[in-house]
């Protein structure tokens, strides 16, 4: 890969001038519970109150020559079109939502100061736009908030603008529709109507309240118990890995990828987020052993033709399970496509009872859920047709000379290893996030990007047996000391799993034993005042599980008298 670049930016500074209120009353007064993607993000949102997914903010499209009255009269129809624009959320324990009839919503409007401004400026202006969001939080978290960046000179044109929106109000799918509309409005003023009722989040909560939907969303739960009972702690840990705290971007922008994907998907009628996501379970499976993978996924949860146009959050976590076996990637393109649709049909459910089955199913099999690799795929492309047109005549081949690759720093978060696919046309944009990189580092994550790559270019000139996958992958499988082991389809050091237990039950003395008498895991204890069952000994283990990532929890304790040696007293799963 190239070396990073980073793009030729004009400075901004940006001045705020004035801010102007956009208006709306004489509309629908409604109140209600929240939709079950609503309950998710309030979920999360308790746990992690300053979570950096709690707003997104977003650059807002807008075309040539608009001026700022253009711009809000594109807001205030969009305001009154869309419910989740002009609502509040209230109530921890039964949150409600309210829909304003009447209120303003300011449009912050700032200067780019003298010179010539014009669209050409464009990116360097969102840039801008972007920050200011950042560095003016509003602790409020209004469901919408908007700034515009203007040329004074050139009677306030509009260079660009961005918005902020609440993640209760919208998910990605629906800022995507925001920002259709929004260009459109702006574009053509014989389009600023409200136009016809569409649903709206208090329609989709009462939708969700039939007992058809409510069936729906316990089979959902009833499909990922399952998979929760086959999903490994962690599927990508590294043998001697030490977290450090930094959490780290990799970002690989590819057009040559990007025509690679064209080929693929034409050549087996599927989507391109599906070929990506292929690759990169070929290239997991390889390096941690695993033949079946379950990843965690995000599905828009936009089936019904209903929901194409709707703005709200519907997006929810799903489980697939890719079972990467000895196929050939075409095969292996169209089992991902599959195993998707599958997962994405269970993607509607309680996320509360699901907290609640996964806390059940974490206490029996002795493990903390990492759920990692997560894969997000945001392009504004269909995972459920073929949307690339079949042909016979493939753009030329591709070649390696365009691709870049960029790092940032990102927040925090719980996934150890998150893949986001942002563009598939006309480049593929394609970024790992390490929430450690003492554990996954940033070399280790340039490796998988680079395999993601050699992998689609091959397998753009036709299909690929396992082998030759293995050849175009060109890393070798994850090396493991002998004191790791296979374990309830988890990698487990033994020696982390020793001081897991030195750690949660000092001053007992323990040791820890691969197997006895075929069960896996099995540790011996003394007794102590605070440990005198398996069960005290399991919970004790349960607590300190965290800190110790390549471990898991004994299937069975042995307690034994002051000493070792001594006869075992009692014995049990302790679950």
């Amino acid at each position: 890969m190239n070396a990073p670049t980073q793009p030729r930016k004009r400075r901004v500074r940006l001045t705020a001038v004035r801010t102007e209120a956009v208006g709306f009353a004489g509309l629908s007064h409604r109140e209600g519970p929240l939709t079950l993607g609503q309950l998710n993000i309030v979920r999360w949102l308790i746990r992690t109150p300053d979570h950096f997914h709690a707003t997104l903010a977003v650059d807002m499209p807008v075309p040539p020559g608009a001026h700022v009255p253009d711009v809000t009269a594109a807001l205030a129809v969009l305001v009154a079109r869309h419910e989740g624009l002009r609502t509040s959320y209230s109530g921890r324990e039964d949150p409600r939502q309210t829909v304003a009839a009447s209120g303003a919503v300011p449009v912050v409007v700032c200067s780019l100061g003298e010179g010539t401004w014009d669209e050409s400026d464009q990116p360097a202006a969102s840039s801008a736009l972007l920050r200011w969001l950042q560095d003016t939080p509003d602790g409020t978290r209004p469901a919408v908030r908007l700034v515009v960046a203007v040329a004074p000179e050139r009677d306030d044109l509009v260079v660009a603008c961005a918005a902020e929106f609440s993640h209760l109000a919208v998910d990605r799918a629906a800022i995507e529709v925001l920002k259709h509309e929004f260009r459109e409005l702006i574009a053509t003023p014989s389009l600023r109507e409200v136009g016809p009722p569409r649903r709206q989040p208090l329609d989709q909560a009462e939708i969700e309240a039939t007992p058809l939907e409510q069936r729906r969303a316990r089979a959902a739960l009833a499909y990922l118990d399952s998979m929760s009972r086959r999903t490994p702690r962690t599927l990508y840990l590294l043998p001697g890995a030490r977290a450090t705290g930094e959490s780290l971007a990799v970002e690989m922008s590819s057009p040559a990828v990007g025509r690679a994907l064209r080929r693929i998907a034409a050549r087996t009628r599927t989507s391109r987020s599906s070929v990506v996501l292929a690759a990169i379970s070929a290239i997991l499976s390889h390096r941690t052993g695993h033949r079946e993978l379950i990843l965690p996924l995000l599905s828009g949860n936009r089936f019904d033709r209903a929901l194409t146009g709707y703005v709200g959050t519907l997006a929810q976590g799903c489980l697939a399970a890719v079972d990467v076996a000895d196929h050939d990637f075409d095969a292996l393109v169209k089992h991902t496509w599959t195993a998707v649709l599958e997962s994405s049909r269970h993607g509607r459910y309680d996320a509360a009872a699901r907290a609640a089955s996964d806390g059940r199913i974490e206490h029996e099999r002795g493990l903390v859920f990492d759920y990692d690799p997560l894969f997000n795929s945001t392009v504004p492309e269909s995972w459920f047709g073929p949307n690339t047109p079949f042909t016979r005549q493939a753009p030329a081949p591709p070649t390696l000379d365009e691709t870049t690759i960029r790092w940032r720093p990102t927040p925090r978060n719980g996934t150890p290893l998150r893949f986001g696919l942002t563009s598939v046309e006309p480049h593929l944009v394609l970024d790992v996030w390490t929430a450690d990189t003492g554990l996954v580092p940033r070399e280790e994550v340039e490796s998988l990007l680079a395999a993601v790559e050699r992998l689609l270019l091959a397998a753009a000139h036709g299909d690929l047996t396992p082998a030759r996958q293995r050849e175009a992958i060109a890393l070798p499988p994850i090396t493991r000391p002998d004191n790791w082991h296979f374990v309830d389809n988890c990698w487990v050091d033994l020696t982390e799993v020793q001081a897991l237990l030195d750690d949660a039950l000092a001053p007992s003395t323990s040791r820890i034993l691969p197997a006895e008498n075929g069960t896996p895991l099995v540790a011996h204890l003394t007794a102590t005042p605070e440990i005198r069952t398996p069960e005290d000994a399991h919970t004790r283990c349960m607590a300190a599980l965290p800190r110790y990532p390549a471990a898991l929890t004994p299937r069975r304790y042995v307690l034994h008298g002051s000493a070792l040696t001594e006869p075992p007293l009692t014995s049990g799963t302790g679950r």
